[in-house]
């Protein structure tokens, strides 16, 4: 599908997190598809003895909140969740900074530390020109999308020049990143535990798609 609609979707990277006041940092390569109401978020270790690893793989449903002193807020009712936290969702505050990056403000639990603490985090939004293609799909063959089995659901999402895949199979989180190179084609960036659970999102999609349609990805 094309759309020149880009406030709900987007792509987006963060800068930078900084945990309970202390300095800003950047340990990860994070990036973020929100796709109307979903949202995939993909964060990988950079830095220390995880390297190369998940830190945190998310599907959620993302809707706007009563705002607080004045500002936007937005809360992710999280689908999938690579740290468990399925049965609760995380909310964020929003403000556009001079330079065009956008500062989210809240509290979420910090693993490092074991507890909740407050957060900032430094968002960029990658430069896309529209139109540009977007979709986001859910597995629904079999045991999979399926609401009864929570432990088993697969979603992919793309915007432009990005592509993610996150999956839970059981105990298992399953993901990849692909971005397109120009004329070099798709090539993914990140790959974990993928199979077949995970197919890539199709390069060319149907103008013809709606939301709700069901379509066949091999």
């Amino acid at each position: 599908m094309t759309d020149d609609k880009m406030s709900a979707v987007r792509a987006s990277k963060r800068v930078s997190i900084a945990w309970g006041g202390r300095p800003a940092r950047e340990d990860t390569d994070t990036v973020v598809l929100t796709i109307n109401d979903y949202s995939l978020d993909l964060r990988v270790f950079t830095e220390g003895p995880d390297t190369g690893g998940i830190d945190w793989a998310i599907v959620a449903f993302v809707h706007s909140v009563p705002t607080q002193g004045g500002k936007p807020v937005l809360r992710w009712d999280h689908i999938i969740d690579s740290r468990g936290g399925t049965d609760t969702g995380d909310e964020g505050a929003f403000e556009v900074l001079p330079n065009g990056d956008v500062l989210e403000t809240g509290s979420m639990f910090n693993p490092a530390r074991g507890k909740d603490e407050s957060y900032e985090e430094i968002w960029r939004r990658f430069p896309v020109t529209p139109p540009a293609q977007y979709c986001v799909l859910e597995r629904i063959d079999g045991a999979w999308g399926d609401d009864a089995v929570k432990d088993k659901r697969a979603f992919l999402g793309r915007f432009g020049p990005r592509a993610l895949g996150v999956a839970q199979d059981g105990s298992t989180f399953r993901a990849y990143r692909d971005e397109l190179k120009g004329g070099a084609g798709w090539s993914r960036v990140y790959e974990f535990d993928v199979g077949t659970v995970v197919p890539p999102v199709p390069v060319e999609q149907d103008a013809g798609w709606a939301v709700g349609d069901t379509v066949s990805v091999v």
